[in-house]
């Protein structure tokens, strides 16, 4: 292979590597709710347009200083979804009883269009995107692969954010009640956990990663009112590749090799097959898991994927 052609593989690689630890935290922030509480969190895009969006617009329109606005919008994301548990995921779910699953993501998706619209209302603006300016974009060159500082910056956080996501899920008290939530809610009632009170804390785990990931994203695409309906897709489709409750490492390393994949399609075939590439996996291992579920002792599949 030529040096040119080498180069150019490692690029896509580099930039697949960069967008596949985004891809880890976002699918860490969506899987851990869904595992945990059983509520499939679409408006989670709402929580993550939230918190981007708000903190680019208050220092843009309001003259904030950059941690504050940053830490009011991730705040305000935290709070919508603690609110959508306790205001609306609950109360459907008490009522649906059997349904909940549907029930909640229905009720999830129309909170998920009217959201989008409610943010511009709110905000009043007609400016469609808000750029965040924080780390400095410069760019770096390490034998002929370019990336910017904020690459750097970005994979640091994201990892550092899975790996304390990890060590508090697996070494503290709290991360053993959380636990016990997800392997069996009503065991975990027996022995005096209070799982309303589990649930929220996860609501406010996973929402506090999904809003580091927002940030990250508006200062490297600008912030709008839908900027999360693109990648509420990508994080259901590594938290499923992943497996449900699996480890925030395991699905970080998931997120990864999801990304250069899809980076490395884009030499192979374009970047506009790249999306086609990322769900034609997930439809894959859909057709593997049900062939497996109608036949297992013919479709033999490993342990990990079976998840």
């Amino acid at each position: 292979m030529p040096i040119a052609s080498l180069t150019e593989t490692l690029q896509f690689a580099s930039d697949g590597f960069i967008n596949g630890a985004f891809y880890g935290l976002i699918g860490l922030s969506f899987g851990l709710i869904v595992a945990v509480t059983g509520r499939f969190h679409f408006a989670w895009a709402v929580a993550f347009a939230i918190s981007g969006y708000f903190a680019a617009y208050l220092i843009n329109h309001n003259q904030f200083a950059i941690l504050p606005a940053v830490l009011i919008g991730v705040a305000g994301g935290v709070l919508f979804s603690v609110l959508l548990e306790l205001l609306v995921y609950r109360p459907v779910a008490r009522r649906a009883g059997p349904n909940a699953l549907l029930g909640v993501f229905v009720a999830s998706f129309g909170i998920t269009i009217a959201g989008q619209a409610l943010i511009q209302l709110i905000v009043q603006s007609r400016i469609a995107s808000e750029p965040l300016n924080w780390i400095p974009i410069d760019s770096q060159d390490v034998g002929g692969v370019t990336f910017t500082t904020l690459d750097i910056w970005a994979v640091g956080v994201f990892w550092a954010c899975a790996v304390l996501t990890w060590a508090l899920l697996r070494f503290t008290p709290l991360g053993r009640e959380i636990e016990a939530v997800r392997v069996n809610p009503m065991m975990a009632r027996v022995v005096g956990i209070r799982t309303g009170r589990t649930y929220v804390v996860v609501f406010v785990i996973g929402s506090l990663l999904g809003g580091i990931a927002a940030i990250f994203f508006a200062m490297d695409n600008a912030a709008t009112a839908d900027m999360g309906t693109e990648p509420v897709f990508y994080a259901f489709v590594v938290a499923f590749l992943a497996g449900l409750g699996s480890s925030p490492l395991w699905i970080m390393l998931v997120g990864t090799l999801l990304g250069v994949v899809e980076g490395l399609s884009a030499e192979l075939f374009s970047p506009q097959w790249q999306t086609v590439v990322v769900f034609g996996i997930l439809l894959a291992l859909l057709v593997i898991k049900a062939a497996h579920a109608w036949r297992p002792t013919v479709f033999r599949i490993p342990a990990a994927l079976a998840r």
